[in-house]
């Protein structure tokens, strides 16, 4: 099944998931819940340099 999203209802899914965000293990690290409409696991986000941010999906 394909779902379709304005980047904005995306933003928002995003927003909401946030609010519910794992505990950052660091200043440079965060860990997100990926919002239930969109499936299971998290994202992880990691400042490799400033400015510089490398993103997983798990």
């Amino acid at each position: 099944m394909t779902i379709t999203l304005t980047m904005k209802e995306d933003w928002e899914l995003w927003a909401e998931a946030n609010c519910n965000s794992l505990q950052q293990p660091e200043p440079f690290e965060i860990l997100r819940q990926m919002p239930k409409q969109l499936g299971k696991g998290y994202n992880r986000d990691i400042e490799v340099h400033p400015h510089l941010w490398l993103t997983t999906w798990i």
